[in-house]
């Protein structure tokens, strides 16, 4: 069980659904009740076969390359500080896309699945495998839906404010992660090569 929540609550921060709650009721709080519904679903499920697409094909690619695990560590807690950074500073200007069906985008992909769920679940993938990972996506995107379509009920007890507190809140969270990463990857990177036999 420790091992579950070790994968959930990086994706959990990442995906961030509390701080989506604002940008996603000014994309659809003029849409009747139905296309609301529909764009959450089509939002969640358009995030997760992008996350899973990116799974299958990102070892693939990572092997192409040359990269080894502590590569992806060290890039990767570097993308989720600047990412983070960046909404903690300047949160509004990535996520004022407008669009008449905003289910596939901008909801699913990049404000569901961007740069920083990829390089989440990339990385949590790599230190717990890929049930683990798996199962944490999917408990992450059933929270967010169930949040994204209670958005009626929840806006108006958190307000703009409330939700963008606990989004910088979470943001901060998910910064430290990738301090985290990268600690773990230069440390490996400083450890001396066992002796050649």
């Amino acid at each position: 069980m420790e091992t579950f929540w070790h994968a959930f609550i990086p994706l959990f921060v990442a995906f961030d659904g509390v701080g989506l709650l604002p940008v996603f009721w000014s994309l659809v709080h003029r849409l009747g009740g139905a296309e609301r519904r529909l764009a959450v679903t089509e939002a969640v499920f358009t995030a997760f076969f992008v996350a899973l697409a990116f799974l299958l094909v990102s070892r693939f690619i990572f092997g192409l390359m040359g990269l080894e695990l502590v590569d992806v560590m060290v890039a990767g807690g570097a993308i989720l500080i600047v990412l983070c950074l960046r909404e903690l500073l300047v949160p509004d200007s990535p996520r004022q896309a407008r669009s008449a069906n905003p289910g596939v985008v901008p909801l699913g992909v990049p404000l569901l699945t961007g740069p920083a769920v990829l390089t989440t679940i990339v990385l949590v993938r790599h230190q717990h495998g890929w049930p683990i990972t798996l199962l944490a996506l999917f408990v992450n995107l059933v929270l967010v839906w169930a949040m994204l379509r209670g958005s009626d009920w929840l806006m108006p007890r958190l307000g703009r404010e409330g939700s963008q507190v606990i989004s910088k809140i979470a943001n901060l969270v998910l910064t430290a992660f990738g301090v985290m990463l990268i600690r773990q990857g230069v440390l490996t990177l400083a450890r001396p090569l066992p002796p050649s036999p």
